[in-house]
Formats: C-alpha cells, sequence, structure tokens
C-alpha cells in the first residue's frame, strides 16, 4: 500500500514462495496476488513471469503512467499507446553473475504529436523506476499524429 508520510511515498511489498521454484508477489494492503516463478533456464515454469519479466514489466507501467500523468497536466490525451521494454542480460565472468547491460523502452503513442513529442522528452525525468536504476534507459518514441 502507497503512503504518504511527510514528502515520502512508502511501498511495501511480499514475495512468497508456493512451491518448487515459484510464488506469488502480494502488494500490502490488496488481495490481488501476481505470480511469479524462476526462469525456465534455471529449472523453473515456462508459464509465469519471472523476476526479470516483472522488472521490465515495472518499467513499462511506470513509462507509461508517467506519460499520462505529464499528457494531462499538457492538457492532451493519447488516442492510443502502450510501451514496449526489453533487455539484455549478460554474464559477468568477474562477479559470476548475470546483469542487465542494455535497457530499451518503445514509446507508441498517437494524438496531438507536438504535445506528445514534448511529453515522451520529460519522460527520463518523471519516470521513477527509470530514474533509479543502472544502466540508463533508452527510450524510443513512435508518435502517431492524430491528422
Amino acid at each position: 500500500m502507497l503512503k504518504v508520510e511527510q514528502n515520502e511515498l512508502n511501498v511495501e511489498t511480499t514475495a512468497i514462495w508456493e512451491k518448487k521454484k515459484h510464488g506469488h508477489v502480494l502488494r500490502t494492503g490488496f488481495t490481488e496476488k501476481i505470480p511469479f516463478g524462476c526462469p525456465p533456464e534455471f529449472g523453473g515454469e515456462t508459464n509465469l513471469p519471472t523476476p526479470e519479466d516483472l522488472f521490465l514489466a515495472s518499467i513499462a507501467t511506470c513509462t507509461l503512467t508517467s506519460l499520462l500523468r505529464i499528457c494531462e497536466s499538457l492538457h492532451t490525451t493519447p488516442k492510443s499507446l502502450n510501451v514496449t521494454t526489453s533487455a539484455v542480460l549478460k554474464f559477468k565472468k568477474e562477479k559470476n553473475d548475470f546483469a542487465f547491460s542494455t535497457i530499451k523502452c518503445k514509446i507508441n503513442i498517437s494524438g496531438d504529436e507536438f504535445l506528445l513529442e514534448r511529453a515522451c522528452q520529460l519522460i527520463p525525468k518523471y519516470c521513477i523506476i527509470g530514474k533509479s536504476i543502472i544502466p540508463k534507459i533508452e527510450y524510443e518514441n513512435d508518435i502517431i499524429s492524430e491528422d
């Protein structure tokens, strides 16, 4: 549950193991469970979102909701909007671990081209998740004019 206290926004989620290599995430104060599993490459099931999927989904949803908030402040509403994120995980021999080396975020949006171009330029400044991670996100905008 989000709680605003003295200029802070506190967020809490819990990951719960169920069996084998999967479980669910539950946001405090909500009853809807979000399933997740270990990637198939590490012995998990193929039909469950992985932590990597959920991480990219958090970037996509934060970008989308931030963009809608920016559009609202510019007094425009997109006719259509979708955000696709992709990433490359590379094995780091020196650390014997994987790390994201590239994260791309593609925004497909239609509406008032002038205002949407301005809104898309502001995403790196306002997307909380995007500002909080390394590596930096490469944004690509595909704006379709409503004319």
